[in-house]
């Protein structure tokens, strides 16, 4: 996908004006007057997450909690800004529009998924059921796909990112993005968690900087497809020291006939699609949006999966989306300055806030020997 510097121009001028109308309402208040702990969701070493209910309305939310010994002011509003910017997809979690600070954290607000994130739901060694899989591939895929029209790279793309609203996937949203940048712009050290990141940002040693680029969602994205079908990772970390990875290039590079090990369970139609998805040289990885030309086939070997590319459920993804999605100038036509002021709740008027949406990060309790894998996280970008 090229980038136009119109296109990415708008978007970072109404990135910019929501960061400073953020800063300047940015107010001081004591959590417990407003809001009503419910129960912690999760946590880390950036700070945690607290499914919270407003006390006069009774709207239940998610409220994110950001240290402020180890998060910059201008970190946390960038994050919110661009948060609050992607909100309008139906397939990016929604924002509340209220962002506030206390005396140990900054604090933002979105919706409350009851049913966690989809790292909860991946049966290990096992893979979720062909028609779910494909379910949560299609709206991760039109989120993606969003994100990459405002000219945005997640960059932390997995699981844990990906909140359900309920066990079959019906509902499941893309969320967290502390670590999104511009497409191209330079940055100064790789972030991700190591199985997911692409091999060219692997060996960080190599970098002293970079430009952002499209092809590393797309590579995790591949590998976020492995996940949910298989209840494995691929590999570790996409290195040549990974026995795992290195096979795969062999394939790749046609250096081998047989399909790896770990990659024999899949039909050749799928098989295709991670070639595209998950090729070596990021230049010639294929857009997240492909994938949907691979729905109409079964996609593993031993899979019954009805043929779906034409049903009613898909169809109205599509139309949502199409409802949604706005073409890259479109916002400016609006009205930036009137398209950040409706996006701004003042946390004095909170009272005023009426969504009923939820969302959770839900801890990980669970011991190690029962998830797919134990990830490595790389250090974030600053």
């Amino acid at each position: 996908m090229s980038s136009s510097p119109v296109v990415s121009r708008v978007s970072v001028d109404i990135l910019e004006e929501l960061q400073r109308f953020a800063a300047q309402n940015l107010e001081k208040l004591e959590l417990n007057k407003y809001y009503e702990v419910i129960r912690e969701l999760g946590k880390g070493t950036y700070g945690k997450v607290d499914l919270v209910s407003h006390k006069i309305r009774g709207t239940k939310m998610a409220l994110k909690f950001l240290k402020k010994k180890t998060t910059k002011l201008k970190s946390f509003l960038r994050e919110y800004s661009i948060s609050l910017y992607l909100s309008p997809c139906p397939f990016i979690i929604n924002m509340f529009g209220i962002a506030f600070e206390t005396e140990e954290f900054y604090v933002f607000a979105q919706e409350y998924a009851p049913s966690g994130d989809l790292f909860d739901i991946i049966p290990p060694q096992v893979g979720l059921p062909e028609p779910v899989a494909k379910r949560c591939v299609h709206q991760v895929a039109i989120a993606l796909e969003y994100l990459h029209s405002k000219k945005l790279v997640h960059r932390d793309v997995k699981p844990e990112n990906i909140l359900i609203f309920d066990k079959e996937c019906r509902k499941v949203k893309l969320s967290d993005f502390g670590m999104t940048r511009h497409a191209g712009s330079p940055v100064k050290r790789v972030s991700g968690t190591i199985p997911y990141t692409a091999p060219e940002l692997c060996d960080s040693s190599k970098h002293e900087g970079f430009c952002v680029d499209y092809s590393t969602d797309v590579w995790a994205f591949g590998v976020l497809l492995f996940c949910m079908l298989t209840g494995n990772f691929s590999w570790e970390k996409a290195m040549p020291s990974d026995s795992f990875y290195e096979e795969f290039v062999r394939w790749q590079r046609r250096r081998m006939v047989a399909v790896p090990s770990q990659w024999r369970r899949f039909t050749d139609e799928a098989l295709r699609m991670f070639r595209k998805l998950l090729a070596l040289e990021q230049e010639r990885r294929c857009s997240v949006k492909e994938v949907f030309a691979y729905f109409g086939h079964c996609w593993m070997l031993d899979g019954q999966a009805a043929l779906n590319s034409s049903s009613e459920e898909e169809e109205l993804l599509v139309d949502r989306m199409k409802q949604q999605t706005l073409s890259p100038t479109a916002s400016k036509t609006n009205g930036m300055e009137s398209g950040v002021a409706h996006h701004f709740t003042s946390v004095s008027t909170n009272s005023s806030v009426s969504s009923t949406n939820s969302y959770e990060r839900s801890a990980r309790d669970s011991p190690p020997s029962s998830r797919i894998l134990v990830t490595t996280t790389i250090e974030i970008c600053v």
